[in-house]
């Protein structure tokens, strides 16, 4: 379930990505970098046992 997860979140970051980058290239960048850090967030604490 958690590689199925990941893989739907990775798709809509690069689909929200490519469609700001049609509006405005620094939003784009800006959100990237929102949705870079937080993918990196879920899978820091998804590997970490409670």
């Amino acid at each position: 379930m958690r590689n199925k997860t990941e893989g739907i979140i990775e798709s809509l970051a690069a689909v929200l990505v490519l469609f700001t980058a049609m509006l405005d290239p620094r939003i784009s960048v800006g959100l990237a970098v929102v949705v870079l850090i937080g993918l990196a967030v879920y899978t820091f604490r998804a590997k970490t046992p409670s």
